[in-house]
């Protein structure tokens, strides 16, 4: 039996958020509301694909396609907003004997880009998966170029005194000789959102860099989605914010996204604020804490003090025939353009 590929009706969309509970590579970023906010932040339309076989679904992929004058792009996730990974979630295959995976897998992607290839016709398409998606090779055997990249993984299935004691030894200092001091932290709103962002955005500037994720994407997200998924960590000293860390949470897994920019204070702000988060992660039963991203030897030597996993995810990419050069001024452009402050729909 064939894999049946079909776009979902938007009154289905409840049954897209349990696939995504479901499937071992499902993110907060796959949910529903996520992809819609996305796709109004890059101006883009999402198509959120489902294959089946027979009448059960096997896999999701939510694909975004744009367009500049002629040119016409698929991705997933869309360019420009910082969402670490998407791509496809499989369904239904755990239980599966090897080769009977292999094939059910491999089916459903050549049935989504089929699909793409026919009713898109993209001149560039490229799809990110996370860390917990682990063949690539249907991508390869559909023409495209895998690139691998690195992320960080903190295993939280201990207690507080192992977990800290693995962490460096200057870390484990820091951390331990300045939990007493004057500060708070906490788990805002909309407002601590915005300002965590902010700060984020001026960063960028202070580097001579063009930010191109706006604070109100952050803040659609917060709003859109489930209480509990989207915290932002906020310490202060005497009342006033210092620093702030956007903290995703779905079910057994954490991802530190946003946020830890230079406090301007002696206080060990970022480390504090970490520790906070990972103990109050541990207490939400999360196992798995990603520190998003280890891809930068500047910012890896700041992460790789909590001795975390390293973890491989791709991106794979595929151009038309001698298009590559329009491409890549799409994607300048874009940069160059800087924030995408398009409101999201109601």
């Amino acid at each position: 039996m064939s894999v049946r590929i079909s776009v979902l009706n938007p009154a289905d969309r409840e049954s897209w958020n349990e696939y995504v509970e479901r499937s071992p590579q499902g993110s907060v970023f796959h949910r529903y509301d996520a992809l819609r906010t996305q796709a109004a932040y890059s101006d883009a339309r999402i198509y959120p694909l489902v294959g089946y076989k027979g009448e059960e679904p096997i896999g999701i992929f939510p694909v975004f396609e744009s367009h500049t004058g002629p040119v016409a792009f698929a991705f997933s996730p869309p360019h420009g907003l910082h969402v670490p990974a998407l791509g496809p979630a499989l369904l239904n295959m755990d239980q599966l004997k090897q080769r009977k995976r292999e094939k059910r897998h491999s089916r459903f992607i050549d049935g989504c880009f089929e699909w793409i290839d026919r009713e898109l016709e993209p001149t560039y398409t490229s799809i990110r998966t996370s860390w917990r998606y682990d063949d690539m090779r249907p991508f390869k055997w559909n023409g495209f170029d895998v690139h691998p990249s690195y992320t960080y993984v903190v295993d939280l299935e201990t207690d507080e005194e192992t977990l800290i004691r693995r962490f460096s030894r200057t870390t484990r200092r820091t951390i331990r000789n300045h939990l007493d001091d004057e500060y708070t932290v906490t788990v805002g709103g909309v407002d601590a959102a915005r300002w965590i962002m902010e700060q984020v955005v001026g960063r960028f500037e202070e580097q001579g860099k063009t930010a191109t994720m706006s604070p109100s994407f952050v803040v659609e997200l917060y709003e859109r989605l489930p209480e509990g998924v989207v915290n932002p960590y906020v310490l202060s000293v005497d009342g006033d914010p210092v620093t702030g860390t956007i903290l995703l949470v779905d079910g057994e897994t954490a991802h530190r996204w946003q946020g830890g920019t230079k406090p301007g204070t002696s206080l060990p702000a970022n480390e504090l604020l970490e520790w906070r988060m990972l103990t109050d992660a541990m207490e939400r039963g999360v196992s798995e804490y990603e520190i998003v991203d280890a891809n930068i030897p500047r910012i890896n030597e700041w992460k790789s003090k909590y001795n975390p996993n390293v973890r491989t995810y791709y991106t794979m990419q595929r151009t038309g025939q001698g298009m590559a050069a329009a491409v890549q001024l799409y994607l300048r452009l874009r940069d160059r353009n800087g924030l995408v402050t398009k409101l999201a729909p109601g």
